[in-house]
């Protein structure tokens, strides 16, 4: 009995240290939301091209990476890479006009968003998306971190402080998110088969802490996208 006591101890702790070495990772860059809105990016292409903008006008459009990664149709890894579904553990219910559910955290619109629908921050509720075997490999997670369509939304709502993440249904890391109304990116190494011949294969983000909102308990994701390889 006592023997088996010591494996069942053992076990756990060998679990334990499992746990303990995910390594956790955090964002290799972090991009302010820009000040102006994404109506005024849309309609003013010529603007955002002039040389001889003043240091107002520049600091008045600042870093402008949101907004040409979700709304300027240039080239990215998504000219090859494909995603076959994105679901939830939850949503929250529709609130007037608005809804949340999972597809809003990857539609490339910084004002719709996911929020989960458990009860409490929702700890443990995840998004997951998955991917054919032959898609492009991802190198890096983009994740616009809490409700990020405006100051007000973003301070009343809880947004996720650490993320666990799972490559084909198993730990693999754990993203450590600033508390900060930002596009956080986060270089997770290279993940997929990218082979005819391969299976299915899904990420899984499962909150693990949030930063409590001022207003709200939901937990909320803006955008969570993807960058990588093997596209051109």
């Amino acid at each position: 009995m006592r023997t088996f006591l010591i494996l069942i101890l053992f076990a756990c702790a060998m679990g334990a240290n499992a746990q303990e070495q995910v390594k956790h990772i955090r964002p290799k860059s972090i991009c302010q939301m820009p000040k102006i809105s994404a109506e005024e990016y849309k309609n003013s292409p010529e603007e955002l091209d002039r040389e001889d903008l003043s240091e107002t006008e520049r600091e008045r459009l600042g870093d402008l990476t949101v907004y040409t990664d979700l709304y300027a149709g240039y080239c990215s890894w998504y000219c090859g890479g494909v995603i076959l579904s994105v679901k939830a553990s939850s949503c929250l219910k529709p609130q007037g006009h608005f809804s949340y559910e999972a597809e809003h955290a990857h539609d490339f619109n910084h004002e719709s968003v996911w929020a989960e629908g458990a009860t409490g921050q929702g700890i443990g509720e995840w998004l997951e998306y998955e991917f054919p075997g032959t898609c492009p490999r991802i190198t890096t997670v983009n994740i616009l971190n809490g409700h990020v369509k405006s100051d007000k939304a973003w301070r009343e709502n809880s947004r996720p402080k650490a993320i666990k993440m799972y490559y084909m249904g198993k730990p693999y890391a754990i993203l450590e998110l600033e508390n900060s109304r930002t596009l956080q990116c986060f270089d997770v190494g290279v993940l997929g088969p990218h082979d005819e011949n391969a299976p299915n294969w899904t990420l899984r983000f499962e909150i693990l802490d949030v930063y409590p909102g001022e207003k709200y308990a939901d937990t909320v994701i803006s955008e969570l996208y993807f960058d990588g390889i093997d596209v051109h």
